[in-house]
């Protein structure tokens, strides 16, 4: 069933070489399954999924309906070597964007050519002079990125301002685990500790020993409220709504709670619009009263266009060449760099520069000739609005169909979690969150109808 597949493109399949051998790294997962068999299998992934529902592994669809996250068992296993590269990469770009933000807001950054800068939608003029805690912007970050399948990983986009689904990656693996011990037979899977780190980092940003934190949640009908709930309680650190907070007389935060309004050192905000869930905190947070995490002002680096120049921030900051390559992307405000696109929209993927959560992302391969005909017009019309990336051919990854009991190849993307203390340490999150494509597509977001699965890196 599983032991050898005939390869019908040129998309590079993790599981397997290229005559249609199980890849190495895969052999033993690939013979566990092998013994369970059918049947079991089916059993295991429905029981997989009851347990999901029962710890309301979920996100909204709207306000009426929660949905279990969709997740597909058979973990990625991504080898100790590929993984040291994928590390040191995402630990080099954070430090690096850390230290253009300080200089955008805090300096003269000669980096990125000030029109892109200042017409960043997120690029807040407010902060001009403000130091945060420590001099550090981003303290969560997430990144995604693509296996090409010659032992490259490359980076589609960085996510600064509330990267999401930490929670995802470690309860995928838990579940997994849980429900299907076999699949880890024969493996040395590396651990992590997202508690102690992120701990770490928040003690590391305040002035106090034992800081008082709380987690800003949008409301427990929010998409992600299961991953707000989560952190609170694995960090053991109190989950509010913007009614539970507001602003003191002495301009510090407060939290109201049944025992006694307290305190609040630092935020771990999960809200966009702080002054529409909290009047007032912004001003709090400009007079050094309270620290956000992420601070203020991070979107400027979300920006699609400003992506562009991540390279060149490593090497003016850190004297050093990018460890990870990055999608071949294109500035539209460029006439010759237009005419190429429009030349060759059907090879294309177009990106909104402000698009999030796979929103404003159009795989021009996969659209029909009307629709790419609009978005060119549109381009025409307001090319300041997008970038342009060339089409990749990433990896695909084995899926279990519980319907068919069948396994199919998906395209999948990789989004890794590293955070970054206030003595400027890194720790990257072994595994990351892998994100499965629906059949006959390559967007991976679960917003777009795309699911999980877990993530191991293994020795």
């Amino acid at each position: 069933m599983l032991t050898k597949t005939i390869p019908t493109t040129r998309t590079p399949k993790e599981c397997f070489d290229a005559d249609g051998l199980v890849n190495p790294v895969y052999l033993n997962l690939m013979d566990s399954m092998e013994r369970l068999g059918e049947a079991e299998l089916r059993s295991r992934w429905a029981q997989a999924n009851h347990r999901a529902a029962l710890d309301a592994f979920t996100f909204m669809l709207d306000p009426r309906e929660f949905r279990t996250v969709p997740t597909d068992w058979m973990p990625r296993l991504i080898p100790a070597a590929d993984w040291d590269v994928i590390s040191r990469g995402v630990a080099q770009r954070l430090k690096a964007i850390n230290r253009f933000l300080l200089d955008l807001y805090c300096g003269e950054q000669d980096v990125v050519p000030p029109d892109v800068m200042y017409s960043c939608q997120y690029y807040n003029p407010e902060l001009q002079d403000y130091h945060p805690a420590r001099d550090v912007f981003v303290h969560i970050y997430g990144i995604d990125l693509v296996d090409m399948g010659d032992g490259r990983y490359v980076i589609l986009e960085d996510n600064l301002r509330i990267p999401s689904g930490i929670t995802y990656q470690m309860k995928t693996t838990e579940i997994g685990l849980g429900v299907l011990p076999e699949m880890a037979e024969g493996y040395d899977i590396v651990p992590y500790d997202i508690r102690a780190a992120y701990l770490e980092m928040f003690a590391s940003l305040c002035e106090k020993p034992d800081p008082v934190c709380v987690l800003l949640t949008d409301s427990k009908y929010g998409s992600a409220f299961f991953e707000h709930r989560y952190l609170s309680e694995l960090l053991g650190i109190t989950l509010v709504e913007g009614s539970d907070l507001y602003v003191g007389a002495n301009g510090r935060v407060w939290a109201r709670a049944m025992g006694g309004d307290f305190e609040v050192d630092l935020i771990y905000r999960r809200v966009e619009d702080l002054e529409l869930f909290v009047p007032g905190l912004t001003e709090a947070y400009l007079d050094h009263k309270v620290v956000l995490v992420n601070a203020l002002g991070t979107g400027a680096c979300d920006d699609k266009l400003v992506f562009l120049w991540v390279p060149d921030m490593i090497e003016r900051y850190l004297g050093e060449p990018a460890i990870l390559d990055q999608a071949v992307s294109y500035d539209l405000r460029s006439p010759s760099n237009r005419e190429y696109v429009l030349q060759n929209l059907e090879n294309l993927v177009l990106k909104t520069r402000q698009g999030y959560g796979g929103l404003g992302v159009f795989i021009l391969p996969d659209l029909d000739k009307g629709y790419r005909s609009r978005l060119a017009q549109q381009l025409i019309e307001q090319p300041q609005v997008f970038i342009a990336q060339e089409t990749l051919d990433f990896s695909q990854h084995l899926v279990f169909d519980e319907s068919r009991g069948e396994f199919e190849e998906r395209y999948v993307d990789l989004r890794v979690f590293a955070v970054q203390n206030g003595y400027g340490e890194v720790t990257v999150f072994p595994g990351g969150l892998t994100r499965v494509s629906e059949a006959n597509s390559r967007v991976t977001n679960n917003s777009s109808g795309g699911s999980c699965k877990p993530s191991w890196v293994v020795r």
